[in-house]
This record gives C-alpha cells, structure tokens and sequence, in this order.
C-alpha cells in the first residue's frame, strides 16, 4: 500500500510539471502606427482636425485632443489585444523586426464603436 501512494505522487507530481507545455497558449505581438490609425479612422481624424480647426488652438485644447485620442486608443488596444491574444501592442516607431500589424483593423474597430 505504501508503493501506490509514492507511485500516485510521482504520477501527479509528473502531470502537474507536463501540463503547462500543453495548455500553453500562443501570444503574438502586435504593432501599431499611431499616424496611420488616425489618418485611417475618421472618428480620431474628426477630433484631431477640431483641435486644429479653432483659430484660438491652444496648447491646452491641442493636448486635450491629444489625450482623448491616445485613452481611446489606449482601450480600443487592449481589448483587440485580449480579443486576439496578443500579448503586448507596441507602437512601431521602434521596432525593426517582428510583430502583426494591427493597424487598420485597429481604426476600422474605433470607428464601428464611435460611430
């Protein structure tokens, strides 16, 4: 009896250090340009071009216009990013090699949800 209770705890002590490498799941890295997903969403286009519109544009209303942008951008990302298992959103100003970009299907998705 005593052989079937180390036998049991080699047994789960094997499982529990194999089942991670099945259950692993595959994360990618997404890139993002910041430019072309505000030249390709018309939402973020419009508050960018009614920021600049006014002829009184100060800085204040240029960095609120700026900030709205980048916390819709900010959400929008993380849940493309939880939807499609990405593990981290990167903007691609600095990165060389690598990543799936994202960023048409990011502005098509603020626009179907601003719009």
């Amino acid at each position: 009896m005593h052989y079937y209770r180390k036998t049991a705890a080699v047994f789960i002590l094997v499982l529990t250090l194999i089942l991670p490498l099945f259950l692993e799941k595959n994360e990618a890295t997404a890139v993002v340009n910041l430019d072309r997903v505000i030249d390709a969403s018309s939402y973020l286009s419009e508050i960018k071009a009614r920021s600049s519109a006014e002829p009184e544009a100060d800085q204040i209303s240029l960095a609120a216009a700026e900030s709205k942008i980048m916390e819709i951008l900010k959400t929008e990302a993380a849940e493309l990013a939880a939807l499609n298992s990405y593990s981290s959103i990167l903007i691609d100003q600095a990165i060389y090699q690598g990543g799936s970009d994202i960023t048409q299907e990011l502005a098509a998705k603020i626009d179907e949800k601003y719009k």
